[in-house]
């Protein structure tokens, strides 16, 4: 599956009359031709396209447009890494799972993020999560290097917030739960390529949307920080 393929089956779903109907004009899609070759993709292979689209709930059983479907042609970078990232596996969601792999990896490319997913018992095929993380590197969330490693890209409030939970949980504490803050900052700004300017602003976001979770306690040389669980 690709970027390119699932906005191609969505654009001409709206415009066709059957299911053979799509499927043959898929079969003029550049999307669907090899690119050595510049052979079109077989029947069958066409139809397991439009399947995966009905299986991420774009399409219902009959290739028509669902509500989603219809509203990933209006906003197509986030509502299809919105539905990627609402994946679930082993009743694990994909997002989270994702988010925790690449906090605990030295160099994120896809066979080590896989190794990962797994020990977080996440059971999926390592071509299906190559799929994803590219298909996220296109709608602009994951940052995709020469060197194939996947980065974020874009970090929200909740995911931020996310992060900081994770952040404390492995962070070594005193007895109160006290951790340095400039150090843990730091540690974050490293891992998920964040400049000191969007750490503080994504900060100060969750601060303010939930005051009760942050406690800074400063001393004359430090910053001390304590994160309320729950």
């Amino acid at each position: 599956m690709s970027y390119e393929k699932i906005k191609a089956i969505l654009t001409h779903a709206r415009e066709s009359d059957s299911p053979s109907d799509l499927l043959k004009i898929l079969g003029t899609n550049p999307a669907f031709f090899f690119r050595k070759n510049k052979k079109v993709l077989i029947r069958r292979k066409r139809k397991q396209y439009a399947d995966r689209c009905v299986k991420l709930g774009f399409l219902d059983e009959n290739y028509k447009l669902t509500e989603l479907g219809s509203k990933a042609l209006d906003n197509y970078d986030e509502v299809l890494s919105q539905t990627i990232f609402n994946l679930e596996f082993n009743g694990k969601n994909f997002k989270e799972t994702l988010l925790s792999a690449l906090a605990n990896i030295d160099i994120p490319i896809t066979e080590r993020i896989h190794e990962k997913m797994q020990e977080l018992d996440i059971q999926i095929p390592i071509s299906e999560l190559r799929n994803y993380l590219n298909i996220l590197s296109k709608c602009g969330i994951l940052q995709k290097n020469r060197k194939y490693t996947y980065t974020l890209a874009k970090v929200d409030a909740q995911d931020f917030e996310g992060i900081l939970r994770q952040e404390y949980r492995t962070a070594e504490k005193d007895p109160t739960g006290l951790i340095w803050y400039e150090q843990y900052k730091e540690n974050i700004m490293k891992k998920y390529n964040l400049s000191s300017n969007q750490f503080d602003e994504l900060f100060s976001e969750v601060k303010k949307k939930k005051p009760r979770l942050i406690s800074l306690q400063r001393s004359r040389t430090k910053t001390w920080l304590r994160l309320r669980e729950g």
